[in-house]
């Protein structure tokens, strides 16, 4: 064959194998590989939008299926995905996750959602929703202690310490900068007075209570919310040291000031009685060790962007993570390792914003769900997730739930936080009003035993029929 007519073939073979390659991509497919390659959360929202804007509801569903790889706890996600099946008439598809979100001990109105015709009107959605229902109902036996007046409420008290020597419980206020007391003989007062706002301590965003070392810790900052807040001390935060019996302030420990604002949060003090902590903003995990004066950075967590919470184990081999939006994770002190508590799309673990280890286990306050509840996490060996079951839901006194604090074999919380009805500038919103805070308590091992033998039973009717 002449060299021309080589060259040719070899051509016209280049050119009919890049126009089959062309062909197999389809662009559907280009789509779905653009989209999993996108990571910023707003920018998949809008495009979802945009998608369901068009009827394209295929297109729809490949972005917030990315959305749920990103976040794969958000009702908000999993609703929107429903209905993206629901447009397609994929009913099976849509009754899976329906069932999934019911199963996970969830209730979400989903009677007459738009959108949703394709898949209503069945045995099967009417079974979803009336289960729905059924998670909606009160469940456990929480018990109001007391109640902060509304003339206080504005102090805006997001967090709960437990004085055992006193029998006293301590709220510290972000809009005072002071820490309250209350005991069954004395009430509700004050017991540290505010700082002077050029020096600090500042609004009290968290504080725990060290009872060995008669220790008092307390993280303060310069929020808008603050009274103290000035352009000059704005961003600023630090970690105070009192002596817990007295009140008298011991240390501070400013960090080095950046250009970066500054938000100490998620305070904790291990068995071994190390306090640990998180700079909100940039989700580094600090460290002050017991009968130290430093402050020792253990490990930058930048993949969560919203932690809430952290406690340890026993002997603090294990560090457990609340991140608000992606869920529960842990810790090796060893390796530094990070990973997920359970495999995404197993139970549901976000809008978790405390969480406290007890006897083996994890006692979580759930507030970002609904029906917002407190749950217990059965582990084995620290690290494995065996079980899990509400020990506190929708209690009718239930608003929006806050911290709380582990005392014995009950937990106290705060029921209707006033944090929702500010700005972010802390103003009180247009048609909102205080209200007595309420503070409650709960059996952190509420039925326990009854459904530990439920899942015995479980386990015993799978091992008979061969199920894994």
């Amino acid at each position: 064959m002449p060299d021309t007519m080589k060259k040719l073939t070899l051509l016209l073979l280049i050119f009919s194998t890049t126009l089959l390659h062309a062909q197999a991509m389809d662009p559907e497919d280009i789509f779905a590989r653009d989209v999993n390659a996108m990571d910023s959360i707003p920018q998949l929202i809008e495009l979802a939008r945009e998608m369901e804007a068009k009827d394209q509801f295929a297109r729809q569903e490949v972005v917030i299926q990315r959305l749920l790889v990103l976040r794969p706890f958000n009702p908000d996600f999993k609703f929107a995905l429903v209905k993206a099946f629901a447009q397609q008439d994929k009913k099976t598809d849509a009754y899976n996750t329906l069932i999934e979100i019911q199963k996970a001990g969830l209730s979400y109105p989903i009677g007459e959602l738009e959108g949703y015709e394709n898949i209503q009107g069945t045995n099967v959605y009417d079974y979803i929703e009336e289960n729905m229902v059924k998670n909606a109902e009160p469940f456990g036996e929480g018990q109001q202690v007391f109640a902060v007046s509304h003339h206080y409420s504005g102090m805006l008290f997001e967090n709960i310490a437990y004085d055992a020597t006193a029998d006293r419980l301590l709220l510290g206020s972000v809009r005072a900068g002071a820490v309250y007391q209350h005991d069954a003989a004395g009430g509700f007062k004050e017991f540290i007075k505010p700082a002077d706002p050029q020096t600090g301590p500042w609004g009290i965003v968290d504080l725990v209570v060290d009872q060995q070392a008669d220790l008092l810790w307390t993280a303060s900052a310069t929020l808008p919310h603050y009274n103290g807040t000035t352009p000059n001390n704005f961003g600023h935060a630090m970690i105070s040291k009192f002596k817990l019996s007295t009140g008298e302030l011991i240390n501070n420990f400013a960090m080095q000031r950046t250009n970066q604002p500054l938000l100490f949060t998620a305070l904790h003090v291990s068995e071994g009685q190390n306090l640990y902590f998180i700079n909100a903003f940039n989700s580094q995990l600090f460290k002050i060790a017991k009968g130290s004066e430093q402050v020792e950075r253990v490990l930058a967590l930048p993949n969560l962007t919203a932690i809430k919470a952290i406690t340890t184990n026993s002997d603090e081999s294990v560090i457990y993570v609340s991140d608000y939006d992606q869920g529960l994770y842990l810790i090796n002190t060893q390796t530094q390792q990070l990973a997920p508590l359970v495999p995404a799309g197993a139970g549901f673990f976000a809008g978790i914003n405390d969480l406290f280890y007890d006897d083996g286990d994890l006692v979580a306050i759930q507030s970002g769900v609904k029906p917002a509840r407190l749950m217990r996490y059965v582990l084995e060996q620290d690290v494995i997730l065996q079980n899990m079951f509400p020990i506190e839901a929708s209690n009718p006194a239930f608003q929006t739930l806050g911290n709380g604090v582990l005392v014995g074999d009950q937990v106290y919380y705060t029921a209707n936080t006033q944090w929702e009805k500010v700005d972010a500038l802390g103003r009180l919103l247009p048609e909102q009003q205080w209200e007595p805070l309420l503070v409650m308590q709960s059996p952190t091992k509420y039925r326990m035993e009854e459904h530990m033998e439920r899942m015995r039973r479980i386990e015993e009717i799978k091992k008979k029929r061969g199920i894994q």
